[in-house]
């Protein structure tokens, strides 16, 4: 039985940095609005725009992790039909709010159906996150909306954040 605790003992302290390399996260994306510059539409009648640039808040939080954020995105590739079906690839900057040399930069790949977004995003860290990478899933929450419309859009964040692959 003392070889086994003592087994589970040794497992624990050397396996607890392993674990803490993987940080659960989750938190909230509150779009505060676009610039739309020019756009045009393809054979199909989806809507491409030449220059789109959103901004928003974002508050990210996990075990000895917390985030909150400016961000500043640039629409990279999109293409929405009339009834807000396609698909958005995007730049994104997120800068602290503590610290402005303290941010994660990255890009999205988001579908939409009906204008509801589901998204994948990828980010490397800077300043107080160098060597930290971000894998999240953005998910909208329909309850933001209202019927005018008029609520920023609400978006669930959940994701991992971990040190950066050591690679080639």
């Amino acid at each position: 039985m003392k070889r086994i605790t003592l087994n589970l003992i040794a497992f624990s302290l050397f396996a607890s940095p392993i674990f803490a390399d993987r940080i659960p996260v989750e938190g909230w994306y509150k779009s505060l609005g676009g610039k739309r510059g020019d756009s045009w539409l393809d054979s199909g009648m989806r809507r491409h725009f030449i220059d789109f640039k959103a901004t928003a808040d974002v508050t990210l939080y996990g075990e000895g992790f917390g985030f909150k954020a400016k961000v500043q995105s640039d629409w990279a590739l999109s293409m929405l039909d009339k009834v807000m079906n396609g698909s958005i690839v995007a730049k994104h900057i997120w800068t602290s709010q503590n610290d402005s040399n303290s941010k994660f930069v990255g890009h999205s790949k988001c579908d939409l159906t009906s204008g509801s977004a589901t998204c994948v995003m990828w980010f490397k860290g800077f300043g107080e996150f160098d060597g930290k990478i971000m894998e999240l899933t953005f998910n909208e929450k329909d309850a933001a909306e209202t019927e005018e419309d008029d609520n920023p859009n609400l978006y669930m964040l959940e994701g991992i954040v971990m040190n950066e692959a050591k690679g080639e």
